[in-house]
This record gives C-alpha cells, sequence and structure tokens, in this order.
C-alpha cells in the first residue's frame, strides 16, 4: 500500500517536538509544513493542540521573527476561520474549565509549559486499554476483577466525560416552578427528553495483535493433520500446547462495552481476529445474547471469529463441527460424536500463503455492509485480510454514517482514517481522545 500523505498529527508532533527541544531548524521546516498544509485548503482538527503551540510561539522571546512570522499568522488564520480566539491569554483547555488528554502523547496537559508537561506522570486512558496486549493469558476467566475495566467510571474521570457531567447534573437539578407553566408543558418536556433512539445495525471490530511465530505454528499445524502420515501425533500435540498458548489471549476488557450495548435495541457483530477460547465464555458467563454458527435472528450479537476458535473443533473426517463452552479445561483433541474420528481446534492464518474461512470472511463482509455505525478498537494495517476486509466492506456499504476508531497509537488511527475518506469521503470517521465516549453516547 502506497504511503499517506503526511498527516495533520504528524505536522503537529514536529511542532511540539520542536518546541520542546528548541530546535529552531526543525521547527523552521515546520512552520512552512503548516503553512503548506492550510494553504492546500485543509481542514483541521486539533485545534486545542494548535492553540497552545500558537501561544508558546507568541510568547517565547527566543524564537526569532523570522519563524515567529511564518507560523503565528498560520496558526491565527487556522483558529480565527473555526471562530477560536486567539487571545494568548487563555488556554483553551482552562476556557474548557478541564484538563484534556493530548492524543499525540497520551499525557495530561494542563495550560503549563511544554517542559512541565512532559514530566507530569502518565495516566490510564482508553487507548491504554486497549493496548490488545496478545500474550495476557487469564489464569481463569471466570475469577477476573473487571473493577478497572476501560468502560468503568475510574479509569475515565481523566477525561471529564460529557456524558457523566451532564447525568450528574440532570440528576441534582431541579426544574423551577413557573407559575405560568402549565403540567402539559412539563409533561412534554419528559416526553421529548425520553425519545428513544432508533434501533441501528452496528458493527463492532476488535483486534489484537498476532505473532508471526503464532502464524507459522498454524500453517505448520494446518500442514501436519493435513497430511498426517508426515507428522507424529506428539509433535500436533505439541504445537497445538503452543499455538493454544499465543491464542488463548485475555477479551475481559469487552465485557463493560456489551454490558453498556445489550441496554439497547441495536442489533450488533463482532468481528475479530482473536481466536481465544475466553471470547466464547465472555457471552456465556455474562448471558450476553449472541449467536455463533447459526442464524438465530433473536440474539442481539453476532460472533464472527475470522480466524476460528481454539475451542471448536472440526471433524478431520466428516466435517462435524463442535464447540466447547467449557474454558477452564483446555482440549487438544476431541472425539467426534458423528463418526468417532480426531477432531482438531478450526485455526487459520492470516499469512500470505496460509487460508481463510470463506464462510466467516463472507459473514463479517456482510455485517460490516450493512451497519450503519463501525466502532474499531485496535485495527492492524499489517494484517493483509483484516485491512482488506475493512476496506472492502466499506466499500460496498451504502449505510454507513459513523466510524470510530480506538487505539492508543495515534498513527494506527490516522492512517485507517485517511483509508476509509479515500473510499468515502461523506462517512464522518471519529478518531478523537473520546472516541468511546461519542460512540456511547451515540447508541444509547
Amino acid at each position: 500500500m502506497a504511503p499517506f500523505p503526511e498527516t495533520e498529527i504528524m505536522t503537529i508532533k514536529r511542532l511540539e517536538v520542536a518546541l520542546r527541544k528548541m530546535d529552531l531548524k526543525l521547527l523552521k521546516d515546520g512552520a512552512y509544513k503548516l503553512h503548506e498544509k492550510y494553504h492546500g485548503g485543509y481542514k483541521f482538527e486539533y485545534l486545542d493542540l494548535l492553540k497552545e503551540i500558537f501561544m508558546e510561539v507568541s510568547n517565547n522571546a527566543s524564537i526569532p521573527n523570522d519563524i515567529k512570522d511564518i507560523l503565528a499568522p498560520t496558526i491565527e488564520d487556522i483558529l480565527s476561520q473555526q471562530g477560536i480566539s486567539t487571545d494568548t491569554s487563555t488556554s483553551p483547555y482552562e476556557a474548557l474549565n478541564q484538563n484534556r488528554v493530548s492524543s499525540l502523547t497520551s499525557l495530561s496537559y494542563s495550560p503549563n509549559t511544554f517542559e512541565e508537561s512532559q514530566v507530569q506522570e502518565q495516566k490510564i486512558n482508553a487507548f491504554d486499554a486497549f493496548s490488545a496486549k496478545s500474550d495476557e493469558k487469564p489464569e481463569n476467566q471466570n475469577k477476573i476483577s473487571y473493577s478497572q475495566s476501560p468502560f468503568s467510571a475510574k479509569p475515565f474521570e481523566e477525561f471529564s466525560m460529557n456524558t457523566q457531567t451532564t447525568e450528574t447534573k440532570t440528576a441534582s437539578v431541579e426544574v423551577p416552578q413557573v407559575e405560568n407553566e402549565t403540567p402539559i408543558a412539563q409533561e412534554t418536556l419528559q416526553t421529548e427528553e425520553k425519545t428513544p433512539i432508533q434501533t441501528k445495525n452496528i458493527a463492532i471490530f476488535y483486534g489484537q495483535d498476532n505473532s508471526n511465530e503464532k502464524k507459522k505454528n498454524i500453517l505448520n499445524f494446518k500442514k501436519l493433520i493435513s497430511n498426517s502420515q508426515n507428522g507424529s501425533i506428539e509433535e500436533i500435540l505439541k504445537l497445538l500446547c503452543e499455538i493454544n498458548t499465543q491464542t488463548d489471549t485475555n477479551v475481559s476488557e469487552l465485557k463493560n462495552l456489551f454490558e453498556q450495548l445489550q441496554k439497547t435495541q441495536h442489533k450488533l457483530s463482532l468481528t475479530t481476529n482473536v481466536s481465544s477460547k475466553y471470547l466464547i465464555s465472555l457471552f456465556e458467563d455474562n448471558n450476553f445474547s449472541y449467536s455463533f454458527k447459526n442464524n438465530n435472528q433473536e440474539a442481539q450479537t453476532k460472533l464472527i471469529p475470522i480466524f476460528g476458535l481454539s475451542n471448536l473443533f472440526v471433524c478431520k473426517n466428516c466435517k462435524e463441527k463442535y464447540l466447547n463452552k467449557n474454558s477452564e479445561i483446555s482440549s487438544l483433541i476431541l472425539e467426534c460424536p458423528k463418526c468417532k474420528s480426531p477432531m482438531f481446534p478450526d485455526f487459520y492464518s492470516n499469512q500470505d500463503n496460509g487460508e481463510l474461512n470463506l464462510d466467516y470472511y463472507s459473514e463479517a463482509l456482510i455485517s460490516l455492509a450493512n451497519s450503519e455505525v463501525w466502532f474499531i478498537v485496535h485495527p492492524v494495517m499489517e494484517e493483509k485480510a483484516i485491512a482488506s476486509l475493512l476496506s472492502n466492506a466499506l466499500k460496498l456499504n451504502t449505510k454507513i454514517k459513523d466510524i470510530f476508531i480506538l487505539d492508543k497509537d495515534i498513527n494506527t488511527r490516522e492512517n485507517f482514517r485517511s483509508l476509509f475518506s479515500s473510499i468515502n469521503p461523506e462517512v464522518k470517521i471519529n478518531i478523537q481522545m473520546s472516541a468511546l465516549e461519542d460512540f456511547l453516547n451515540l447508541v444509547r
């Protein structure tokens, strides 16, 4: 894939680094880059970061005038176009009366200098929670504590979430009694506030990093079971143990997301590159309504594990399938209840020379193409099958309105935004720090 043009956030990053290090050559280069981007007609979004840079440049006497004369007027024009004051005495963060988290550095910024900001303690945020560590494996999924879920209230205190603030104020403020106000007017107001949200089809993609070693192991495993006379059963079992260790990762961070979504009437699909057995126990143990391998129209969520599951077994002889829902026991091989032949886990690899389950791929493509809203967590550009699936589904989708992308890496978010925008410039793509909050507000 051809490299994308330099993103807005990379242009801003250059300026922030230059100011922090007082690298005047880099700062001048960044000023010209910003100037060129602005006069090329680009519409900027990270206005709070630009305002901070404008304040720093305007108030820093050590910055030469030739750089100031390029950089300051450019930022001033950008902000003025969006109706933002360029008063250098007031920080945009002070104006919002809250501490915001920089999308660029994930550090909590207050209206201090860049040097002071760099030494502040790094805090937990939604992107850290979705770093998708593939080697994290719970000892017992049923005993996992969800108190530190990314969707609980405490990890989001630093976001000063608008939804929480609004709910608190609504609960504590009484409607004043006005003499001329009639009960009918009050009833009308209450009715308008309780207008239900229209039911939507929502596609969720949840990704974790898959190591190259795991992909090679799966390919080797597929070769061994397809031509078993060339490999001993001991070799197959040993390989399966290693694959299960690499595969059965923790997915508990999804628990509170589905707790929120099950309160709605939306129809959901969960497409994932995760093959962990804990996906099934996530739904089973928490009584979340879901379907897998069937067309249960009553279920709220359709689970689509595009690379298979470690606890879904397929008979080598008759192709019968069996799902082992007991996550406490990791089985390596089962006996087929139909023909008594060996049953092996249903794994697939996304290597170039690997194979995909076309049923899973087609089901995921259809679900994504028929959804009005996408919520994407940790998409992996390096996994060609996933990037291709998402881009092809977007090309087919005529209903899509909103896409939310959540990942701790700003480059991942920007790259997928550029990819999606090139396919459908009309779709609204949210990659802000508030993406999770905005998504939940939209679908509640």
